[in-house]
């Protein structure tokens, strides 16, 4: 059983915590009130996850974790704040969070020492459709789509949690986040863009469910 660090600012810190526990890690939430680099003295950690809502005093904790403790290191993004990603990342990996958890669950065993990742869990497949979560690229029958970011965020999401139904509210609080204040429709203008360019027409990837929302397709 891996233990994680947890570095967080955010009150979803013991929500994130129940939920390592639950895929079989061990984690520890750091006091907010001590000194990081005192607090990480526990040497059988395998990983630290910062998860802080500034990120530039991530991005410094990350290197510093790094440099003087030698830990890999997993910094959370909320979505409306992926744009940052941009700045260099002095992290190993990031991921959005809250987003997919069989993602989360991927990035972090990736960065757990000892814990072999098979390649093939790193894509999403269904029928020609690969969605390949390290380069973060959509590939249809060979050929790389042109998604813009969220159009690709949506379908990942749905992807990942294939034959489970979302309505529009919870599509919007995943992809876009929480503080996103458009309506609906934007839903639905982004999934009609996607089943346009994914060829999503004879045998659909994404469903209509209807008076609920949208699933992403069981079966292959």
């Amino acid at each position: 059983m891996a233990r994680v660090l947890i570095i967080s600012d955010n009150d979803e810190s013991s929500r994130l915590a129940d939920w390592l526990t639950s895929r079989g890690f061990k984690p520890r939430l750091l006091p907010r009130d001590e000194d990081i680099l005192e607090s990480i003295e526990d040497k059988t950690a395998a990983i630290a996850l910062i998860h802080l809502s500034n990120y530039t005093l991530a991005n410094n904790i990350a290197r510093i974790i790094k440099q003087e403790k030698q830990l890999p290191v997993l910094l959370l993004i909320s979505g409306e704040r992926l744009v940052q990603a941009n700045l260099p990342l002095e992290a190993d990996d990031f991921a959005v969070y809250p987003g997919a958890d069989e993602e989360l669950f991927l990035r972090i065993s990736r960065l757990v020492p000892g814990n072999p990742v098979n390649t093939s869990s790193e894509q999403i497949r269904c029928g020609e459709l690969v969605i390949d979560l390290a380069s973060c690229e959509v590939i249809l029958k060979g050929e790389v789509l042109d998604l813009t970011f969220r159009e690709y965020e949506l379908l990942r999401f749905l992807a990942s949690n294939r034959g489970r139904t979302f309505t529009r509210e919870a599509l919007l609080n995943k992809v876009w986040g929480y503080d996103y204040f458009g309506g609906d429709r934007t839903v639905d203008v982004h999934i009609r863009r996607l089943r346009t360019k994914i060829g999503d027409l004879d045998s659909p990837y994404i469903e209509t469910v209807r008076n609920i929302g949208y699933r992403f397709r069981k079966n292959d």
